[in-house]
């Protein structure tokens, strides 16, 4: 015979979990919670108490008025979706892959509670052994040296950007190296391979301007100084053709010739939204061309590909590659 107290703690898990698989439609009666659980309606209370003053966890209440549907209690907040273990899986590993980043402040904590809520809640540990999978998987990337901070910073130019308040960057100038202050009305974030960008309208230059978020040495928000994003702005469109995190309004027309060994792995990725395959060589090279602004950007990501990238336009970026294949080539003469 179950102990009574084993068998109140498996009502109450029973009874969070149909609150939490509830809560996203509006929730669920009490007559709905007392059949599910086969008790009265009076144990539902005491659950729901429970639940709510020695579990902290906020429930909305119809006797309250505050339930959106009436007679409906749910979770007022923090409820998780149904996910199978397979798809939890998924969401701890990219959590994972944030290790190092300037998300890493939160990602660590995010971590330690879907593995407490929803591995150890809703699944057997023993068919989902989420301590021994994580020395399993490795990450090759590249990581800031100091993602607690950084993440800070980040979590600071969020807010600023949904409350949509100037803030005051302490900014590190790579070719000065110096120290600038900026004051900048933040218009949205950019990620690219795990590095964050700020987007914002800059006063001092009067114009937009692009900052690496690991590069800002700190912040302060001004919250009482708001402004308005121009109307019809939209980040995804302003940014749409360019080729990395610059959009310098330049269009222009790239055509490159990948050779026979990294031809499969180019026809397999997009690097640009814009790309075609313009030809297919019967030695196994390809030709590709795309459309884009910000080229400058371009030229350390052909530089990884060494000898097995020509570029063939515009004339312009073939006269820099082979420029800088030079001074390359000087600096390792003996």
């Amino acid at each position: 015979m179950a102990h009574p107290d084993t068998t109140k703690a498996l009502r109450i898990t029973k009874l969070l979990d149909l609150l939490n698989k509830k809560s996203p439609y509006g929730g669920v009666s009490i007559k709905e919670m007392a059949e599910a659980l086969e008790v009265s309606t009076r144990s539902i209370h005491r659950y729901l108490d429970h639940i709510e003053y020695d579990l902290n966890k906020p429930i909305v209440r119809p006797e309250r008025n505050t339930s959106r549907k009436e007679g409906l209690y749910r979770l007022d907040e923090g409820y998780l979706p149904s996910i199978s273990p397979e798809k939890a899986l998924v969401i701890f590993l990219s959590l994972l892959q944030q290790k190092g980043s300037a998300l890493a402040g939160h990602t660590n904590e995010l971590k330690d509670a879907l593995v407490s809520t929803l591995f150890k809640y809703k699944y057997n540990p023993h068919t989902l052994p989420v301590e021994k999978l994580q020395e399993r998987i490795h990450f090759v990337d590249e990581q800031l040296t100091d993602p607690a901070r950084v993440s800070e910073i980040f979590s600071k130019l969020v807010q600023s950007l949904q409350d949509c308040c100037r803030v005051k960057l302490w900014y590190y100038v790579a070719h000065s190296r110096q120290d600038t202050e900026r004051v900048v009305e933040p218009y949205g974030l950019i990620c690219k391979r795990h590095n964050w960008y700020l987007f914002a309208y800059c006063l001092k230059r009067a114009a937009i301007r692009v900052f690496r978020v690991d590069q800002i040495t700190d912040i302060f928000p001004y919250t009482s100084e708001r402004f308005e994003i121009p109307a019809g702005f939209s980040l995804q469109k302003h940014m749409g053709q360019s080729w990395g995190i610059i959009n310098d309004g330049e269009i222009c027309r790239v055509r490159l010739k990948f050779s026979p060994q990294v031809a499969p792995r180019v026809k397999r990725l997009i690097y640009h939204p814009s790309q075609k395959i313009e030809e297919e060589s019967a030695d196994g090279s390809v030709i590709m061309s795309l459309e884009a602004c910000g080229i400058d950007e371009m030229k350390t990501w052909l530089v990884q590909w060494g000898d097995t990238v020509e570029v063939l336009e515009p004339g312009w970026l073939r006269n820099d590659m082979y420029e800088m294949a030079r001074r390359v080539l000087e600096l390792y003469k003996v």
